[in-house]
């Protein structure tokens, strides 16, 4: 805003750009809120899957017995799409290394990470076709364990931790 050398400007300014992206902006975590709603709530409610009755810090739900943190997220921008489908493991590992300070946690994670193939950026589009996504993951929670398989050893802040990590890549 410090473009601006006018007031009049500024208020042009604002109306005509500001305005427009915080509507996008809105738009979008709306979306993307309510839309990651619908997949826990399906998620919550299979078989193998037993969801927290109050909020517990760090555990969302139990599948296979397990507690986990359930994360509904995209593939991030800088990440290799190819590297991400051969190894979903390091893909789990980059996502817990490479999260936020403030947002720092150890606990189990289930994430559910949606990919679009085509278009990295477009990825969100997925979340549109609820019964593709539903799918998806029913097909997961039907056959997948929770073992020595799951196992992730992590480093954050130069200390070392170890996790339990379900990953369900969605592409299309």
């Amino acid at each position: 805003m410090r473009v601006f050398t006018r007031y009049e400007d500024l208020v042009r300014g604002v109306k005509n750009r500001l305005h427009s992206e915080i509507t996008r902006y809105a738009i979008a975590s709306w979306y993307n809120h309510w839309s990651t709603v619908l997949i826990e709530d399906h998620i919550s409610q299979h078989p193998n899957v037993v969801p927290t009755i109050k909020n517990v810090k760090g555990v969302d739900l139990f599948f296979r017995d397990y507690p986990f943190d359930l994360k509904i997220t995209y593939l991030p921008k800088d990440y290799n799409l190819d590297d991400a489908i051969s190894e979903p493991t390091q893909l789990a590992r980059w996502l817990y290394e490479n999260q936020g300070a403030q947002r720092f946690g150890a606990e189990n994670r289930f994430y559910v990470v949606l990919a679009n193939t085509a278009d990295i950026k477009q990825s969100w589009r997925l979340k549109r076709d609820v019964d593709f996504v539903y799918r998806k993951i029913d097909a997961f929670l039907n056959t997948a364990t929770v073992g020595e398989e799951d196992v992730l050893p992590f480093v954050f802040n130069r200390q070392s931790y170890t996790t339990y990590c379900k990953i369900v890549l969605i592409t299309a």
